[in-house]
């Protein structure tokens, strides 16, 4: 995902026939943005807060400046958690949550982890990498709580504040831990098509697969890894804690041709290896209701003349504050008739692929 910052651009304004000096910048104010997904699965949670600047100069070079966007001292942040009192109730309604038992979360600062210098496209970044802060927590928040985000800023009125449902109660339907090891990827009339349920609050679900090998250069054993991934459904109606709602059952086809394609197109020739598949893990994403709709707008193609659009649930400030989920099928392995075409297939026959399992 790609985050987009806000920034007052300066734009020098030209007016022929007029003598008179004119300042386009109004007074400084402090507009505050913040990027948080939170994951129950997450060994930590991170929180992104900046601030949005304006000045005089060229804006490219402020932007460099790491003081333009970090606040100067540790801000206080803390997650404030709810559950539900009435389950068969609408969650959205705030009279239908308690405070739970455990004190407010604190987020502390950290810049443990690096910012890039490049950007996704191999270039250098607009903004300067150096005191990359970020609020932390390690500890452990609960699926099917609402977690409320409470950041104060040092002379604001009003604390920059948001909401988010943690993401439930998912199912997989197939493959399952109870189904066998064994999956059939090379039917190509008829391809496999993993199958699940929609989640209390996830409105997003990407399937994805992870597909493990292992490469063999004489006594040597090098184990890789790669990732397909599968177009992004949504679901109409958002799932409730309610025990009257079961969920909306959904489907993606990742057999067939297309998973040898995908294998072909991932995965370099090289005469020098052989290559032997070990095991196939299936992994299921899902984002709340906020995520998909600052996807949508992030993504949405504008006319010349056109103002970008902005979406964020943050009062008091700017950005994107919601959870996500992931849920992992592990272990599964390619069965006989699998194994062959990928050893033999007019997609992977190139690859080096053994036709038997690693011990």
């Amino acid at each position: 995902m790609k985050i987009q910052h806000l920034i007052f651009l300066i734009i020098p304004f030209v007016f022929s026939n007029c003598n008179d000096d004119f300042s386009i910048n109004s007074e400084w104010e402090d507009n505050t943005i913040v990027i948080g997904l939170l994951q129950s699965s997450d060994t930590a949670q991170y929180i992104k807060i900046n601030k949005s600047f304006l000045g005089e100069g060229d804006v490219y070079e402020m932007a460099q400046v790491a003081d333009s966007i970090q606040y100067p001292s540790e801000l206080t942040v803390q997650l404030i958690e709810y559950i539900i009192i009435n389950p068969n109730s609408s969650p959205f309604q705030s009279n239908n949550w308690n405070r739970s038992t455990r004190d407010s979360i604190i987020l502390y600062r950290t810049n443990e982890i690096e910012k890039n210098e490049l950007n996704s496209n191999g270039e250098e970044g607009t903004f300067g990498t150096d005191k990359n802060y970020l609020y932390k927590t390690k500890e452990q928040l609960i699926d099917g709580y609402k977690y409320k985000l409470l950041v104060v800023i040092p002379g604001k009125i009003e604390p920059v504040w948001s909401e988010a449902y943690m993401i439930n109660k998912f199912v997989a339907i197939k493959p399952s831990i109870y189904e066998s090891q064994k999956i059939d990827m090379s039917n190509e009339n008829s391809p496999y098509a993993v199958k699940w349920k929609s989640a209390v609050y996830g409105k997003i679900y990407q399937p994805t697969i992870r597909f493990n090998y292992v490469e063999i250069a004489g006594n040597d054993s090098l184990y890789h890894s790669i990732i397909l991934e599968y177009p992004m459904q949504s679901v109409e109606e958002l799932r409730t804690p309610s025990s009257y709602d079961v969920g909306t059952e959904m489907e993606q086809s990742v057999g067939g041709t297309d998973f040898y394609r995908s294998l072909e197109q991932k995965i370099p020739e090289n005469s020098n290896v052989r290559r032997v598949s070990t095991t196939i893990d299936f992994v299921f994403l899902s984002g709340g209701k906020n995520f998909e709709t600052y996807l949508n707008v992030s993504q949405t193609e504008v006319s010349y003349g056109q103002t970008t659009p902005v979406y964020s649930n943050i009062y008091n400030g700017y950005g994107l504050f919601d959870s996500r989920y992931k849920y992992e099928v592990k272990g599964k392995i390619l069965n006989v008739s699998s194994l062959d075409s990928l050893a033999n297939g007019r997609f992977t026959s190139k690859l080096n692929f053994e036709n038997y399992y690693t011990n």
